[in-house]
Formats: C-alpha cells, sequence, structure tokens
C-alpha cells in the first residue's frame, strides 16, 4: 500500500488484475475439460468478490480501500471467466482499468494536499481545495459502483448474466455477487464523504496552508497542467473505448477476444463431446494461432 500512486494505478489497474485474468483465458480448453472448474472457479471468484468488498467498506485508509476493491472486482472477473464468455471479461477489463487508474491519479493529488496522510479519518472538506479531484473521482467511483446508467452497472449486470444453471452452488454465487456489488456503493460513498465532504478531521496547520492562494490554480486543482490533461484524457479514452467496444461486442457480436477468430461470429468457445459449430471455431482459432505464432518465429 506504500507504492507511489502511479505504480497502484498501474499494478491495481493493468498488470495485477490482466495478467491473471489472462492466464485464465489462455487455459479456458484445460479448464473447460474438467468439471470441477464449474464448482471451482465460480464459488471462489464470488467469495473473493464479497470478501473483497466487505474489508474495503471496514477501511479508513484510502489506498487500502481501492486496493480491496481491486480484489473484490478480481473476483467478478473470475465468476465471469468461468462462464466462457470472454467478451465480457475484456470489457469488464477495460472499464475496471480505465477508471481505476484514474481514481488513484485523483487520489494521489489528495495524498499530496493531505501530507501524505492515507488515513480518511484525518481529512475532510476537501472539496473546496479540490473540486476537479471531487469530481473526477466521483466519475470513477460510480462506474465502478455499477450505478444505473453507467458503464459499471452494465459490466455487473453482465457478470450476473453470466451465471447459469451450469454452475453448481448457483445460488451461493449469485448471493456473493450481490453482496459484492452492493458493497462498493459503501465503500464508494466512504471515499466521497470522510475525504471531501465531512468536516474538517485534520490538523490545522493543514487547512491553513491550504488558504494559501497558491494552491488555487487556474485548474481547480493543486496537480500541474500536465497531471490535470492526462487524468482528463484517461476519462475520455475511457468512456469512447468503452463505449464502442460494447457496441461491437452486445449489438454486433463481433468477437474479439482471441487471435483472428473475426471469422467465427455466432458461438463462444467450448469444448464438448458433440462436435458442434462452437468447437469447430475453438479449433480453428487454435490452428489459425499456431500458423500466425511460426509464421513470427
Amino acid at each position: 500500500m506504500e507504492a507511489p500512486v502511479p505504480a497502484s494505478s498501474l499494478i491495481h489497474s493493468a498488470t495485477l488484475v490482466s495478467a491473471g485474468v489472462y492466464l485464465i483465458l489462455r487455459f479456458n480448453p484445460l479448464f473447460n475439460s474438467t468439471e470441477y472448474t464449474k464448482f471451482l472457479i465460480p464459488f471462489i471468484g464470488s467469495f473473493t468478490a464479497a470478501y473483497g468488498g466487505l474489508c474495503a467498506t471496514a477501511q479508513s485508509d484510502i489506498k487500502k480501500i481501492l486496493a480491496y476493491s481491486t480484489i473484490s472486482h478480481c473476483g467478478f472477473l473470475m465468476v465471469l471467466c468461468s462462464s466462457n464468455l470472454n467478451e465480457y471479461v475484456l470489457l469488464y477489463l477495460y472499464v475496471h482499468g480505465f477508471f481505476k487508474a484514474g481514481v488513484f491519479m485523483c487520489v494521489g493529488n489528495v495524498l499530496r494536499i493531505a501530507r501524505g496522510y492515507q488515513d480518511t479519518r484525518r481529512m475532510g472538506s476537501l472539496i473546496k481545495y479540490l473540486p476537479f479531484e471531487y469530481f473526477t473521482i466521483l466519475m470513477g467511483l460510480v462506474n465502478l459502483a455499477g450505478l444505473p446508467f453507467t458503464f459499471g452497472f452494465f459490466v455487473k449486470h453482465l457478470v450476473f448474466v453470466s451465471i447459469g444453471d451450469h454452475i453448481y452452488l448457483y445460488y451461493v454465487v449469485v448471493v456473493n455477487c450481490f453482496f459484492a456489488a452492493l458493497s462498493g456503493l459503501f465503500y464508494s460513498n466512504q471515499i466521497l464523504t470522510h475525504t471531501f465532504t465531512d468536516f474538517k478531521k485534520g490538523n490545522k496547520s493543514i487547512y491553513t496552508n491550504l488558504n494559501n492562494i497558491l494552491y488555487n490554480s487556474s485548474m481547480y486543482t493543486n496537480s500541474s497542467k500536465g497531471s490535470t490533461s492526462a487524468i482528463i484524457g484517461l476519462y475520455f479514452s475511457a468512456y469512447i473505448i468503452t463505449y464502442f467496444l460494447m457496441k461491437y461486442f452486445l449489438q454486433n457480436n463481433f468477437i474479439f477476444s482471441d487471435c483472428i477468430n473475426t471469422s467465427v461470429t455466432s458461438t463462444y468457445y467450448s469444448i464438448s463431446s458433440v462436435v458442434s459449430i462452437g468447437s469447430l471455431g475453438f479449433l480453428e482459432n487454435f490452428v489459425m494461432f499456431n500458423l500466425l505464432a511460426v509464421g513470427c518465429l
């Protein structure tokens, strides 16, 4: 939790999440060959989502809240991986990666102005001094928490849609995912309330120095123009890229989750004893991938 904020945004939003999820996706043929996958991955994933969400609500360290929320989102991704709907997994990865990185970058400005204190019990009323960070963190958290009519709402809806009767312990998985999604509202509200809109809980000297004219820049933040522009560009890219991904995945039924599989546009991957279009498409994709790999070597 003591890593610099740029490193935290990279680890929590991109590397830590994507590496494990990508490994699960690449080993889908192996996992689909056993019935234990329908029991272990969704159960452990849903339990991890609920556990991470509940732990995040009990934290006061702002970076620990975001860290445990990442654990919760990893659980959601594992549940999605067990459904073999790889397009949904990629869509969730993009939504979580973009908005969590934006929140972490804004939290860095909050910690700088709070003199390095990460405890929300020593903050409060920072909306007066950091209005830009307040609205950008609000924009990221409403998507991560899954409020209605946000991208986070749609991707979490896809999580529940993907949980079918083929998954063992169906009701246990659904209940765990429900509590995990509900906990996102609480820890998001905790960050916004305790940090920005609560009464002043820090040292008096901090707020005395904040009244200095040097903290009131033209962009309503204590950060540089380059950092502010980067955060704005990050959110702008998040909305544009996520919108087009959702449009193509959900409306046009395009499949981009593997190398050169755009020729198979009607089925998902599956390995079964019955020869079907889906299994042929799956084998065709592996053949094309091997040919491309050999050509690159």
